[in-house]
């Protein structure tokens, strides 16, 4: 299943379909089915169809990882000399799974999965809650929701996508580490492809995986902004103009070098899957992508701060409720996924980081030659730390 298509289709969808809903006319032939309304709204697609997608993919990882490779004991196929042609020693070293590597990584969904349960009960409280106040105001159409309510579903939903996103890449950088990626061709003879074509996909895949999910963030961060304005519509306009011109600027900043970071990275994913293309993609990624990561660092911490800023307003705490230990969260989230990879990449064996720290004092030194964090480590690291970080 191509997880990130049909994830981005469903995101499409839910999209069009909630400007359709937003009709009364629209609306009012729904609320003919009474209760049965609530199944024809945007929320619930999205809802459903992302809880189909997280049960069915956590399903995979406890069919194949948990029970048919014994928590990963036995797919160890890569210390098989001659199962992967022309696989080195050195990048077999890279590809090993350490015990606690491996231990921490298959909790990872379960963490995972716990924290989808306690996002779909908080969906379940808002709704609730705004559909019991809409009857109480005597509103005809009350499985409707509020723009405010809607835009908090919509933050709210951001762990559940990301979740998602970071299981399915642990699956994919699960395949390369151990080498069951390369099972479909190992008794063809001779193979119809090369285990960096089938390494390169895999790893593709990961980085379009947890690119979707940062791209929804995008969204979610663009909608956390307009909910502050909506907010704060009873203030001077004067001051609402400065807020939308000026006191945004680090969450417009960081969606707009975030879209475009993402798109690069999906099109960098894309070309360097083929031979044809890989020169393009070292290209876009060297020369364009380098050059926008510290911008977007930089981007990256003005939006908390921002974000930070605004969440102690009195007015904004006021409307958001309970839900504002949800926005933290999402403040949280927003730090960590984009600096958390890079301070890992940058401990990576070989890294100008870990090079410096062999020169310091043998006392020192020791402990650095101890370090053996190779990319591929890291990768699954970040993967599954995303899973217990969307929990808390």
């Amino acid at each position: 299943m191509n997880a990130v298509l049909v994830t981005f289709a469903i995101l499409a969808f839910v999209f069009f379909w909630r400007l359709f809903t937003n009709f009364n006319c629209v609306q009012r032939l729904f609320h003919c089915f009474g209760p049965l309304a609530v199944l024809f709204q945007w929320y619930t697609f999205l809802f459903i169809s992302l809880g189909y997608l997280l049960v069915r993919t956590f399903y995979d990882i406890v069919l194949f990882e948990y029970i048919k490779y014994d928590f990963l004991s036995h797919s160890n196929l890569i210390e098989e000399k001659d199962f992967i042609p022309d696989l080195s020693e050195e990048e077999r070293e890279a590809l090993r799974i350490s015990p606690w590597l491996r231990i921490f990584s298959l909790a990872a969904p379960i963490a995972g999965m716990l924290a989808a349960i306690v996002v779909v009960e908080h969906v379940s409280a808002v709704v609730m809650a705004s559909m019991r106040r809409a009857k109480m105001a005597g509103a005809r159409l009350y499985w409707k929701m509020s723009t405010q309510v809607n835009m908090i579903l919509l933050v709210i939903a951001m762990p559940l996508v990301f979740i998602l996103m970071a299981m399915r890449a642990e699956i994919r950088i699960w395949a390369v580490m151990t080498g069951s990626a390369w099972i479909p061709y190992h008794e063809v003879s001779p193979p119809t492809t090369t285990w960096k074509v089938v390494r390169t996909l895999e790893m593709s895949t990961y980085t379009s995986d947890l690119e979707l999910g940062n791209f929804f963030q995008y969204i979610t961060i663009f909608a956390f902004g307009r909910l502050c304005v909506f907010y704060l519509k009873d203030a001077p306009a004067e001051y609402r103009k400065a807020l939308k011109l000026a006191g945004l600027q680090g969450v417009y900043l960081y969606v707009i070098f975030g879209a475009v970071r993402s798109i690069g990275n999906l099109a960098v994913a894309v070309l360097g899957a083929s031979e044809e293309y890989s020169y393009l993609s070292a290209t876009l990624r060297d020369k364009t992508l380098a050059q926008i990561g510290p911008v977007f660092s930089v981007a990256t911490l003005l939006c908390v701060y921002n974000m930070f800023v605004l969440g102690k307003m009195s007015d904004i705490r006021a409307h958001l409720g309970s839900a504002n230990l949800k926005f933290q969260a999402t403040r949280f989230l927003v730090l960590i996924s984009q600096i958390q990879l890079q301070v890992l990449m940058g401990l990576c064996v070989g890294s100008k980081l870990y090079q410096a720290a062999q020169k310091l004092p043998p006392k020192y030194s020791g402990i650095v030659e101890s370090w053996h964090l190779s990319t591929y480590r890291a990768q699954l690291m970040h993967a599954a730390l995303l899973n217990f970080e969307g929990l808390f």
